[in-house]
């Protein structure tokens, strides 16, 4: 049975001088520590000190003053989690929210033990997190109330909690928590996971604080200067590192350096080349000084020559014809989908339709760049930044300083102190930056903060693959009733040393056919839609130069933000061929009947715990027995029935189908279930659109969307989280775009990569469709409907179908002039 983390226990958990230094550093992120607040005094102050804090479980702290702190591993990077899990604590703690503080734990190895893995990804943290911090909220509840009833002499039967008070409904005397805490020492133990398994959670019914608008907690220390992010870190004697852009994105090598003309810049320290053996930070130079400008006038001096590397002739160009013939050769795909009898059923069909589809690469452009601060002191490596993962981190920079250093692992101790996060987006999940620092330390024996500019920053992106994708689709008495889409791009997880090559089937699906071959999930999902088709395929290839010569990365959505794009905007085509209505087309095949790769349509029964492939991955430790842990409702309950009644209400709200529009302007619609088949946030979304049919280009008017998240513990940022990823969506297919040449991304700056601008924001109507459902993730699904909604609406506008992404005003006007 695993032991509880109470408030014995902690202290053998987190030594005083690392609480002392979490504290610290949390104070500074603009977060709230767990120290005892000043505002108690005399005897109050006494018994507070004298009595532990409680802890019934690891995800919050009751101290004597009543306050509650929750512990939030996961990153702050817009999307205000911590203020979401804090809400589902608190709502079966029954505390005041007024009462409620955040901290970040600090990362290391004897905390990765206490907290489990801290990893922030796939709008995963509310969904894999409510249940059993709502257990363990509860847990704390009852403990109180329990203790609550001996200090108000009661009958247990009598009370119970409310607002961080116990009450005695017999006489109607009641206690505050943290007056309990400073009168008795609360014995009661909840094993992790098994006591929690038998707690019964408040139905939705009886939410107090799930459910509210509540502000969220970390925007006062944003609006008021005190916030601190990963590139705010000073620390004393820090010096500063500015990178020289390598000569290819990925592998080159480093030939010589002449550092003549920037040791003639006052501040200049040294250059250092970063130990690249491990395959990370290859090519990578970096100036150090005394300043951060006068690092970056160094780095533009510094003369270096590289091999360029195997990548140094590719092109986006060439790529996307290799992927064309590697296409040709069916026997090296992987069949993703496998249903029915897909080649019979494009025989028998008396309509073939068969097109392709290409996207470019994008990046994650993040407003605060890529950044890391280290320190080494009392031999004792403490990271300083804002992260996705800071227990990844930890472990890849361990085992990058055994390398180096010629350590064995445990022989290195390795801190990662949280700040919060400029923007993530999957792009805060490498680490090269805090390797490279790291080798600055050990290179220079003093603090190095490396920051990249923005023209480092682009030039060693981690780029969402291109990819090229070929749909055939089979017509017969105007029903859909054969699908086949052909996809080839470059598959990410080899790069994180994942799937049967790398030892492990960890984040790694079989194909669905007798060969069980690996394919990687995050590249190709999203095309195992949740239509209804009886004859379905999906085949998959894997272009590995892409892998390594882009270092392909997940990117919001992941691959559904490609594959959603090619799916519903071929569903537009496959409807009009088929002679019918877009949005009676989708309704129609959104039945609930069929299914592929083993979940129905219909969705998993009611009850059925989810079968989500990376349940294990935010468990926290110590790892439970397989099956073990309290498994949360599967979110596929409901299926497409779900998803079509987002759709109408998106229809609806926007008037799609009955709204009068003027010329050249029309309505697009799209559907979503991302960001997995087996975890799916159902979306849905409509574009209108106007477009000049002298140049092509359009703009968006209006965006609609409506999501079914199930339980919304915070609708007001829901909404916010929605219009966010509209946007995201919107600028994705307006106009990011990264290209290779010679092995190098060509674009640098924002002049050059470009964003959605505010004079193109449309307006977004959001409806939110609350259901008492298990809650879905909601900061990046509504994205991926926005490209084809507006890919859809250009078509009915004037009649031309680009089938590329991004959408550019030439396009337009090319496929205009073919059409004519």
């Amino acid at each position: 049975m695993v032991k509880p983390i109470t408030a014995e226990t902690q202290t053998q958990a987190m030594t005083r001088r690392e609480f002392l230094v979490r504290s610290t550093v949390i104070a500074g992120s603009g977060f709230f520590s767990i120290g005892m607040p000043a505002l108690l005094g005399g005897k109050n102050a006494e018994a507070a000190m004298a009595t532990p804090a409680f802890t019934p479980a690891i995800w919050f702290t009751i101290t004597p003053d009543g306050k509650t702190t929750m512990h939030i591993v996961k990153a702050e990077m817009g999307q205000h989690i911590g203020t979401g899990l804090a809400q589902v604590i608190a709502e079966e703690l029954e505390v005041r929210w007024e009462d409620v503080r955040l901290d970040a734990p600090l990362e290391s190895v004897e905390n990765f033990g206490v907290y489990g893995l801290a990893y922030t990804v796939n709008s995963g943290s509310v969904t894999t997190e409510f249940d059993r911090i709502a257990r363990a909220g509860a847990a704390g509840r009852i403990a109180l109330v329990e203790a609550g009833a001996k200090v108000l002499n009661a009958k247990l039967a009598d009370c119970h909690a409310e607002a961080g008070r116990v009450v005695d409904k017999a006489s109607g005397r009641s206690v505050g928590y943290g007056e309990i805490l400073q009168k008795v020492k609360i014995d009661r133990k909840f094993a992790y996971p098994d006591d929690l398994k038998g707690i019964t959670l408040k139905d939705p019914s009886q939410y107090k604080i799930i459910g509210k608008s509540f502000a969220a907690l970390d925007i006062p220390a944003k609006t008021n200067g005190k916030a601190k992010y990963g590139i705010d870190v000073f620390l004393p004697n820090m010096a500063y590192g500015a990178l020289v852009v390598p000569r290819s994105r990925y592998a080159s090598k480093v030939l010589s350096i002449d550092d003549s003309e920037a040791k003639k810049i006052p501040g200049f320290i040294k250059a250092v080349k970063i130990d690249n053996a491990m395959g990370k930070c290859t090519g990578w130079v970096v100036a150090v000084a005394d300043k951060f400008p006068t690092a970056m006038k160094a780095a533009k001096a510094l003369k270096v020559k590289w091999d360029a590397g195997p990548y140094a002739n590719l092109s986006s160009a060439e790529m996307l014809e290799q992927y064309k013939q590697l296409a040709k050769d069916e026997k090296q795909g992987a069949n993703w989908v496998l249903e029915g009898d897909v080649d019979k059923g494009f025989g028998d069909a008396e309509k073939v339709l068969e097109v392709e589809y290409t996207t470019d690469m994008v990046c994650h452009a993040t407003m605060e760049p890529l950044n890391a601060t280290v320190q080494l002191t009392n031999g004792e490596w403490h990271v300083h930044v804002g992260t996705q993962s800071t227990s990844f981190a930890r472990m890849t920079l361990t085992g990058y300083l055994s390398n180096v250093l010629k350590k064995k692992p445990e022989d290195i101790k390795v801190f990662v102190h949280q700040y919060l996060v400029g923007g993530g987006f999957g792009g805060k999940q490498d680490y090269d930056d805090i390797l490279a620092a790291a080798y600055c330390v050990k290179e220079t024996g003093r603090p190095v903060k490396l920051i990249h500019t923005r023209e480092s920053n682009f030039a060693t992106s981690f780029a969402r693959t291109p990819t090229y994708h070929k749909v055939k689709a089979g017509i017969k008495n105007g029903e859909l009733t054969a699908m086949n889409q052909d996809i080839v791009c470059g598959w990410m997880g080899a790069r994180f040393g994942v799937g049967k090559a790398g030892g492990t089937d960890w984040l790694q699906l079989d194909s669905w056919d007798a060969k069980k071959q690996d394919i990687d999930q995050w590249s190709i999902g999203g095309s195992d839609h949740w239509y209804n088709v009886k004859n379905h395929r999906v085949r998959a290839w894997n272009h590995e130069p892409t892998t390594w010569a882009v270092q392909a990365s997940a990117l919001r959505t992941v691959s559904n933000s490609y594959n959603i794009f090619v799916v519903e905007s071929f569903m537009d085509e496959v409807a009009r061929a088929a002679g019918r209505d877009p949005l009676e087309f989708r309704l129609a095949m959104l039945n609930g009947k069929g299914g592929n790769r083993g979940i129905p349509n219909s969705g998993y029964p009611a009850g059925t715990g989810s079968d989500y492939y990376m349940d294990q991955l935010w468990i926290s430790l110590p790892w439970a027995k397989e099956g073990s842990w309290p498994v949360y409702e599967s979110g596929t309950v409901g299926g497409a029935l779900r998803l079509a009644n987002c759709l109408r209400v998106a229809a609806g709200k926007s008037g799609y189908g009955t709204k009068k529009l003027p010329p050249n302007t029309g309505m697009g619609i799209a559907v979503t279930a991302a960001e997995e088949r087996q975890s799916p946030t159902w979306v849905a979304g409509v574009a209108e659109v106007t477009v000049d049919p002298a140049t092509g280009r359009y703009s968006i008017n209006r965006i609609t969307i409506a999501m079914d998240p199930g339980i919304a513990v915070n609708p007001g940022n829901i909404e916010a989280q929605i219009r966010g990823s509209a946007l995201w969506g919107a600028s994705q297919i307006m106009s990011e775009k990264l290209t290779l040449k010679n092995g190098s991304f060509e674009q640098s700056n924002f002049h050059e990569y470009q964003p959605i601008r505010l004079a193109q924001v449309p307006e977004i109507d959001v409806t939110i469709i609350q259901s008492k459902h298990h809650p879905a993730g909601v900061g990046e699904p509504a994205s991926t409907v926005v490209a084809p909604a507006v890919a859809n609406a250009i078509a009915n506008a004037v009649g031309a179908r680009v089938r590329h992404m991004p959408i550019s005003p030439e396009a337009v006007l090319a496929a205009m002039k073919q059409k004519a």
